[in-house]
């Protein structure tokens, strides 16, 4: 039996919460794609796409992804953290992972969002120590 006020094609609550984190970070194309990867099927079981993540946002009233909004909240990506902090992406995504920097992932598989003002933070006091010794004639060897 159904609950009253439902009936059987029904989105579980947590693919309803997903969707309304996720239309903050990307455009309804990369959420369906997300969807689709994570195995969440739409209420009649049918797979992901770009019109019914719309059409799904438009029935519950979650507002389109906007690109200027990630600037709006103060964050940015991980490979601009990365860049910030003058480390690798996959050291930027492993010191996220580990809690060094301080990040979140709304579910595996979604963008990594870190505030801008953490990653300066964490830059300032992790400031790189140059030279490493004393002598200014040493030279740096790079391996390629």
């Amino acid at each position: 039996m159904n609950t009253a006020g439902k009936h059987r094609w029904t989105v579980p609550d947590d693919t309803l919460t997903l969707v309304r984190e996720l239309a903050r970070l990307m455009p309804d194309r990369q959420i369906a794609w997300l969807l689709n990867r994570a195995g969440k099927p739409t209420g009649r079981g049918n797979g992901w796409t770009q019109a019914r993540v719309c059409s799904f946002r438009s029935h519950y009233d979650i507002a389109v992804h906007r690109a200027s909004e990630w600037a709006e909240r103060g964050e940015i990506t991980l490979e601009a953290a990365a860049q910030i902090m003058d480390v690798s992406v996959m050291t930027a995504l492993r010191m996220a992972r580990l809690g060094i920097i301080k990040g979140r992932q709304v579910c595996y598989g979604a963008p990594w969002a870190f505030k801008a003002a953490d990653i300066a933070a964490y830059r300032m006091q992790n400031a790189p120590r140059r030279p490493l010794t004393a002598d200014p004639a040493q030279q740096r060897f790079d391996f390629q």
